[in-house]
């Protein structure tokens, strides 16, 4: 269920993004403006993050993620009646309090949901909602965007609001609790610090955002245009061939984080995203590129797979503040990441701006390292001063 949602959500999202900038472009935004009101979403969802948490163990995981959807889906619609561009500016700003919500509730369900030896391919299912959605969504955007501008945005907003009726009806009100977790006492964020496997879960969470959705998607079509000089269309095709493979190598994945270890799959991820990253702005064409592209995808889908199970296993469903701290890393990257590698194009090179998000993996990837290679689930051990404090 909570895959399907996620697959809903993506393809909504991706059948605004393309049309946000244009839409901004009528109200006579800058690229400057044009960015901050992308941006204003990120920003939104890092603020509500904190009390994310408490509101997850107030309302509960099933009516938080309904009402995360909704109150995503109300702003969204409404950018598509704004005739100012700050009112554009604040609405998909608190489209990004509902999103905080649904991400926090929808990865407690789903921790809760799933046994251990099943977390990387529930894991990996759930991803691939995403994964698969925002490949759809683009497409069918440009369709849309034939009736009006508007009219994506009120789509959006229509496919949240048919999520959120779908977890109402179809999702049992009282969700599963894995091994009682609900009843044992809540995990303050600084207890689940001191386990170096949430530690490592952080910063796999943040260099994916800094790297994988923040630079990535900021550098490369720069470089398909100025570099390999192709059209803008080239950028798109790219990136659809590395999200199709991406897709088609998630159950693999996920089979491989519960057979062969979260930690093993972290830091080959690792590995594989740190060289492929390094090696884009190398390609001497396009086709190399893709292959490249679609490499990095697959390197980057295990980290992230694999640092999502690893977190089922360090902390109860009912952590929010652990759970809100995981999301907020990977905002926090997608935040500083592109703001960051802009800057060192403009005082070094593209080159530069890269190898600093693929150092960023390896750094990543020595913590995963340092994690225990027999990862027992936290909630199922004893407390003490090494678990969780009194």
């Amino acid at each position: 269920m909570l895959s399907g949602v996620a697959f809903c959500i993506a393809v909504g999202f991706g059948v605004m993004a393309p049309i946000l900038p244009l839409y901004a472009r009528e109200y006579g935004a800058s690229g400057f403006l044009i960015g901050l009101l992308f941006g204003a979403l990120s920003v939104f969802r890092l603020l509500t993050m904190p009390f994310a948490g408490v509101f997850l163990r107030r309302i509960g995981p099933r009516e938080l993620a309904i009402i995360g959807a909704v109150m995503n889906a109300v702003p969204t619609a409404l950018i598509g009646l704004a005739d100012a561009y700050w009112q554009m500016v604040l609405f998909r700003g608190l489209s990004g309090v509902g999103s905080a919500l649904f991400g926090v509730s929808s990865m407690s369900l789903l921790f809760a949901s799933a046994p251990p030896e099943l977390q990387g391919r529930a894991n990996s299912a759930f991803s691939g909602g995403f994964v698969l959605g925002g490949m759809a969504g683009p497409t069918l955007g440009g369709l849309l965007s034939g009736i009006s501008l508007q009219f994506p945005f009120y789509f959006y907003g229509a496919m949240l609001i048919a999520a959120a009726v779908v977890l109402f009806i179809f999702l049992p009100s009282a969700a599963p609790h894995r091994d009682d977790a609900a009843s044992k006492p809540p995990v303050a964020v600084w207890q689940a610090f001191r386990d170096s496997r949430f530690r490592a879960t952080l910063a796999v969470s943040f260099v994916n955002g800094w790297q994988s959705n923040g630079v990535r998607a900021l550098i490369v079509p720069l470089f398909v245009v100025e570099a390999l000089h192709r059209s803008t269309i080239s950028t798109g095709v790219a990136f659809a061939l590395a999200a199709a493979t991406q897709a088609a190598s998630m159950p693999l994945i996920g089979w491989a984080v519960d057979r062969l270890g979260r930690r093993t799959l972290m830091l080959a991820g690792a590995a594989i995203a740190a060289v492929t990253g390094t090696l884009f702005l190398l390609a001497n064409s396009f086709l190399s590129l893709v292959v490249l592209l679609c490499v990095y995808g697959i390197g980057a889908a295990a980290t992230a797979t694999a640092s999502q199970a690893l977190l089922a296993d360090t902390v109860p469903p009912t952590a929010g503040g652990a759970l809100s701290a995981f999301q907020m890393s990977g905002d926090a990257g997608l935040i500083i990441g592109p703001m960051v590698a802009g800057l060192l194009i403009d005082l070094w090179s593209m080159h530069i701006a890269v190898f600093v998000g693929s150092l960023l993996f390896v750094v990543a990837g020595v913590m995963a390292w340092r994690t225990p290679r027999d990862a027992a689930p936290m909630i199922r051990q004893t407390p003490g001063p090494d678990t969780y404090p009194e």
